[in-house]
């Protein structure tokens, strides 16, 4: 029996992704629930599953094609009987390369290298792990076919390289951190894959192909940059007693398993700045020249990834406690960076921060997100000379604030007050602890 998998809804709402690549290929027997493709929209990259067992018999789309929910993705002959196979009916090439499986000619120069050396773990013959993945190996010149996988289906994860990264040796050449950390040769793995090679040629010259996260995110920032008139002032914040009060309550939130972080403040602080000025809480929508004010504050956190930038959402961050915060910044984090976020986790931010304290970053310019029009840029907190309340020369600790807003809906005036009630949420959690 002949079964069509037509593309699914991914995503609430989501209409249309492109086929960034495929997971079987003609001939592939597959079970139900084995990924089958990778799908890449404007929020977020991820794998399809198959509703159907069976062997494939015809794939309707080459891979980077952009296809609308309901399209028809993958032909399966479920019942292994033959005769869907001979339906495909597309030109003669199709049955050529089902035998010898050649993608096109185009850039499988990756691919075929590394599947044929050693599947390290395959559900159909070949290396299974997303785009990023595999950009992210190529980058650090990881042999995928030497990576244990823990992937669902045996597919290899970033954690699954970055261990692997971690164990080898090899890593000591490229300009990597946890390198102390390790230094435990367990395993010798082939040496010759990675001695030293050409790590700067890669990024210094040539063309690459945008992967298709840098591309959405090319497309999202230029769009943005072009439509927004953005202003962003710059502030710093005296924040001794935020840091005393953290380092209080450190442990005891740690007890609970959750690492309170610097971050969780500012998504609190800013999200009670957002309900007092609402205007930062809000949409433009120039097609009819309204403003769109939003009731709830979903806080948009700016995570960085090794395939590049995404922007998961703490949803009601107005309404939860600066240790649940905590703890689904931490969540939504991990989902990111083992590619396991969801279209809905990405989706309805009214408010943005995007945090460079960790890179030792003071102020910057953020570009607004999405439909917002405001985002809160985060930077170091530093030593640094103040003049304490009884006008003496002291050492502070001082956070760095880049406020960026719309321009057409927030003037200068109003973008400093929030920023000042910002400060007095920060300076001192007592504070914000009778506000909010």
């Amino acid at each position: 029996m002949t079964e069509i998998f037509k593309m699914p809804d991914i995503g609430e709402g989501m209409a249309e992704g492109d086929i960034t690549d495929w997971l079987v290929k003609v001939g592939d027997v597959v079970k139900m629930d084995d990924p089958v493709a990778e799908v890449q929209n404007d929020k977020l990259m991820q794998e399809i599953l198959s509703p159907y067992a069976g062997t494939v018999t015809k794939l309707f789309v080459d891979p980077n094609t952009t296809v609308s929910v309901g399209d028809p993705l993958i032909e399966f002959d479920g019942d292994g009987q033959g005769t869907a196979a001979a339906a495909p009916a597309a030109p003669a090439s199709e049955p050529v390369t089902t035998a010898v499986t050649p993608a096109p000619a185009t850039a499988p120069v990756t691919e075929p290298a590394t599947a044929p050396e050693r599947p390290v773990v395959a559900s159909n013959g070949q290396i299974l792990a997303m785009p990023s993945v595999r950009h992210y190996a190529a980058e650090h010149h990881i042999d995928l076919s030497q990576v244990p996988a823990t992937g669902r289906h045996g597919h290899i994860t970033l954690n699954d390289v970055t261990n692997f990264a971690g164990s080898a040796p090899v890593v000591a050449a490229t300009p990597g951190v946890p390198v102390t950390e390790v230094a435990q040769p367990v395993q010798p793995p082939v040496p010759e894959a990675a001695p030293a090679p050409v790590v700067a040629p890669t990024v210094t010259e040539g063309r690459q192909p945008m992967t298709p996260t840098r591309r959405a995110i090319a497309n999202a920032m230029s769009a943005q940059n072009a439509a927004i008139p953005m202003v962003t002032n710059f502030d710093s914040v005296e924040v001794s007693k935020l840091v005393a009060h953290r380092q209080q309550f450190k442990q005891r939130v740690a007890d609970e398993g959750i690492h309170l972080t610097y971050l969780a403040y500012a998504v609190k602080a800013l999200a009670a700045t957002a309900k007092k000025f609402p205007e930062l809480n809000a949409s433009v929508d120039m097609a009819t020249h309204e403003i769109i004010y939003h009731e709830e504050v979903n806080m948009g956190i700016a995570v960085n990834a090794p395939a590049g930038l995404y922007v998961p959402v703490v949803a009601n961050a107005d309404a939860k406690s600066i240790t649940v915060i905590a703890k689904e910044i931490a969540e939504l984090a991990d989902a990111v960076r083992n590619g396991t976020i969801k279209p809905a986790q990405m989706k309805g931010s009214t408010i943005t921060i995007s945090n460079l304290g960790s890179a030792r970053g003071t102020w910057f310019t953020p570009i607004i997100n999405g439909s917002d029009v405001a985002i809160l840029g985060l930077g170091s907190i530093l030593k640094e000379p103040i003049v304490n309340e009884n006008g003496e020369l002291a050492v502070g600790q001082n956070m760095k604030l880049s406020l960026t807003y719309d321009h057409r809906l927030i003037d200068g005036m109003l973008g400093q007050t929030a920023m000042n009630y910002l400060k007095q949420l920060l300076a001192d959690p007592a504070y914000m602890l009778m506000e909010v």
